[in-house]
């Protein structure tokens, strides 16, 4: 991994991890791009914990809340990450083998777009967070691991389906993206460590992080002008373009 390519993992980590677009899927494409064959587990890590700090600094009132004065938020994370992994636990070989796999990426990525579109016009419920509508959110996050389905995109697209107003969808993404980002990492340290280290997995952590805030930001405001299915637009074309050529 050279310097240039942690800075561009970096910048591409920030904007996909919360940009409904996957970031799990362009860092496939990327790599693939780059040349490299193995699977870059130390570094993914240095990258999602880069954007978990985006989180943090951006949504840190939010995280207090959850321990204070919105308890009841606290409780549906709680729910949702448990459904996530319940999901994990029984079908995460299965999308650990798909990583390597150009054309599924593509179709998901085509999948991702779709609900992007669905979830941006169609409301089925009404409403705000309840514990079902947490744990739906929750298994959909889990289908999201596997590479070319936005977590985000697939969370939030959920949440506005049920009927949950689109500020507090997105809140609830995020807080929920910090167990399974903080998961993610503790599965892939189990599985391969810091095996690799080098002083551009710093590089990667804090362009992940700096642009990480930036998309967060940017994502709210596309929500609150109800421009997420544009987004959707975007994943169906890289999609297709995927699955043509590589």
């Amino acid at each position: 991994m050279t310097f240039l390519e942690a800075i561009i993992s970096g910048i591409v980590q920030g904007l996909t991890e919360f940009l409904p677009v996957s970031s799990s899927g362009h860092l496939v494409i990327l790599h693939k791009l780059f040349g490299l064959k193995e699977p870059q587990l130390a570094f993914d890590i240095f990258l999602h914990l880069g954007t978990l700090s985006a989180v943090f600094i951006v949504f840190w009132r939010d995280v207090i809340d959850i321990f204070t004065i919105r308890k009841k938020i606290g409780f549906f994370i709680i729910i949702a990450t448990a459904a996530t992994a319940i999901f994990v636990f029984m079908f995460g070989k299965g999308v650990e083998a798909s990583f390597g796999n150009y054309r599924l990426v593509g179709a998901m990525l085509i999948l991702t777009g779709s609900w992007l579109i669905i979830g941006s016009f169609v409301r089925f419920g009404t409403g705000g967070l309840t514990g079902f509508k947490s744990f739906l959110i929750g298994i959909v996050q889990g289908v999201a691991s596997i590479p070319g389905i936005s977590r985000s995109g697939a969370t939030i697209s959920t949440a506005l389906f049920l009927g949950v107003e689109p500020r507090n969808a997105a809140r609830f993404s995020f807080l929920l993206s910090i167990p399974a980002i903080i998961g993610a990492s503790l599965l892939k340290i189990r599985q391969g460590g810091f095996e690799g280290f080098g002083v551009n997995y710093i590089f990667g952590f804090f362009t992940s992080c700096i642009i990480g805030v930036f998309s967060l930001k940017l994502l709210l405001r596309s929500l609150e002008r109800g421009r997420l299915h544009f987004f959707g637009f975007y994943c169906i074309a890289v999609g297709l373009v995927t699955m043509i050529l590589l």
